[in-house]
């Protein structure tokens, strides 16, 4: 080969050799992720914002089909007595450093009218609702207050006395004295106690279905519309404006007008979701990825009647809820249920409700963010420490987010695989001008992103907060800010990594570990 040759070769051959050499790398690179967000443009306002239930039912609540469903759910029970004040200032503590500020609260009406037109005040199970309804009036926390079963033999259908199960899903025999009976105690609780945080009322959990407390004697449900409205007759006949909400159905149920027959009668509509995936799988009527379009139908549909729209109870059992199963509390169920938040809040939701804040953990699930309950000796536990995974994950959202919130438009590019979108954003505006801009990346790959955060008035400062991976079961994580991006008029971009299954806050809040959430301000 002739010198010439050789060197043409050569020179041709070198640039190849680099490409080689590069073209790997450039596919290991991570995908960009593009998100913008509009500081000055607030989309709406939400009526409410995030939370988790809190029960006052003590009486055991037990019971499971033949093939093993449970038909009462784990919403009783864990709860310390009324009359110990320690161990209500350590629920108090939890409470507040999660931020907990939109919490459904649940009773029956047995607590307070165990006999036609009987009324007990002050029996332990209401004095454990007292405390949790003075913590919430303290802190300005907004209450959306359920009746989740009758439970009482005396206005049960006869065919279904004689056991729990039957009284539990019994509807009223007399409707009159089940509205009656719910406007006696919001009287109480709004007037004679003076709970200003009750801001909606919910007379029946999940109707229409086997596990409802409002079948009829056949064990087919009872029509929602009629007992709304004898319900919202008996509050106005005592000057009670408390607004009431329903219909309370689950799971994500599709938009039906014709179904909806009680809006005279309701100040605000609600929903339930337990099958959080986001992996395309058909779960009965609907694909799993279908939950924010579902969610968006509701809300327009809410909005159009200038009512809000609330998902007052949410989690996933697609891994599992079976006795003490702790699937429901695990880091990938954890990040399922922030997701399912983060594109809620983008599809119109106005408040969010966790299941729940505290529970026994060994009837349905683990559900509970806070672990009282001693389930291998049946009895509470000395201290309440955070339930690993779910306290601080859905912490890292209830931390950093005031109710009543404006949501920003906002708009990303990207964060999508071959399953379909994994990375979902939505950025809050609170009442009084914080930024707080949500990321959760569901993907099992990292992402780049390219945060733009413009229509700011002057310059801030973002701190980043996370929950990722290396944090898994861990049941004492540091939840402090890692790192800071400011962001000018001049200046509104900013470039960081998302973590593979990692759910990431950036907000202009500086809240270190120890401080308390962010609640109303």
């Amino acid at each position: 080969m002739d010198p010439f040759r050789r060197r043409l070769i050569t020179v041709l051959w070198i640039p190849l050799l680099w490409f080689g050499f590069l073209l790997p790398l450039a596919a290991q690179t991570n995908p960009t992720v593009r998100i913008r967000v509009n500081a000055g443009e607030v989309v709406r306002t939400m009526q409410g914002g995030i939370g988790a239930s809190w029960h006052a039912i003590e009486t055991p609540i037990w019971g499971r089909e033949a093939n093993g469903d449970p038909w009462s759910g784990s919403v009783w029970g864990a709860n310390p007595p009324a009359d110990d004040d320690a161990a209500w200032q350590q629920l108090y503590r939890h409470a507040v450093w999660l931020g907990l500020d939109w919490c459904r609260v649940e009773l029956e009406q047995r607590m307070y009218e165990p006999a036609r037109n009987q009324f007990d005040w002050d029996n332990s199970e209401m004095r454990v609702l007292y405390r949790i309804l003075d913590w919430a009036e303290k802190n300005q926390v907004d209450i959306f207050l359920q009746q989740q079963f009758s439970d009482v033999e005396w206005n049960a259908y006869p065919e279904l006395r004689g056991t729990r199960k039957g009284v539990l899903i019994s509807g009223p025999v007399s409707m009159q004295d089940f509205s009656e009976g719910l406007a006696a105690l919001a009287d109480h609780l709004v007037r004679a106690k003076g709970y200003h945080c009750i801001k909606w009322l919910c007379i029946t959990n999940e109707p229409g279905w086997t596990w409802s407390s409002f079948q009829g004697p056949d064990g087919k449900p009872l029509p929602l519309a009629p007992a709304l409205a004898a319900v919202r007759a008996a509050l106005d006949r005592k000057g009670i404006s408390l607004p009431l909400s329903g219909p309370d159905w689950t799971d994500l149920p599709k938009l039906d007008p014709a179904k909806i027959d009680f809006d005279a009668y309701i100040g605000a509509y609600d929903i339930h979701s337990y099958l959080s995936r986001f992996d395309g799988e058909k779960v009965g009527d609907y694909s799993l990825s279908q939950a924010e379009e579902r969610i968006s139908q509701w809300a327009a549909w809410a909005h159009a009647r200038r009512k809000p729209l609330f998902l007052s109870e949410l989690g996933t059992q697609t891994y599992g809820f079976e006795y003490s199963d702790p699937n429901p509390g695990s880091y990938k169920s954890s990040l399922k249920d922030a997701s399912l938040i983060v594109r809620a809040i983008r599809a119109g939701i106005d408040g969010v409700n966790r299941w729940s804040f505290i529970n026994r953990g060994d009837l349905d699930g683990q559900w509970q963010l806070v672990d009282t309950w001693d389930v291998a000796r049946n009895r509470l536990l000395p201290a309440f420490t955070p339930h690993p995974n779910s306290y601080y994950m859905i912490g890292l959202l209830t931390r950093f987010m005031a109710k009543h919130s404006g949501v920003l438009a906002s708009s990303m590019e990207g964060g999508a695989d071959s399953v379909g979108p994994q990375v979902f954003a939505a950025a809050l505006r609170s009442p009084r001008g914080q930024y707080t801009l949500i990321v959760a990346n569901d993907a099992e790959a990292d992402w780049d992103a390219e945060i733009d955060l413009r229509g700011i008035a002057a310059g801030v400062t973002l701190y980043r907060y996370r929950m990722s991976p290396e944090k898994r079961d861990q049941v004492e994580v540091v939840l402090g800010p890692q790192d800071e991006f400011p962001v000018s008029v001049q200046q509104t971009r900013f470039q960081d990594r998302l973590p593979a299954r990692s759910l990431t806050v950036y907000s202009t809040y500086h809240l270190q570990p120890g401080d308390p959430g962010i609640m109303a301000e």
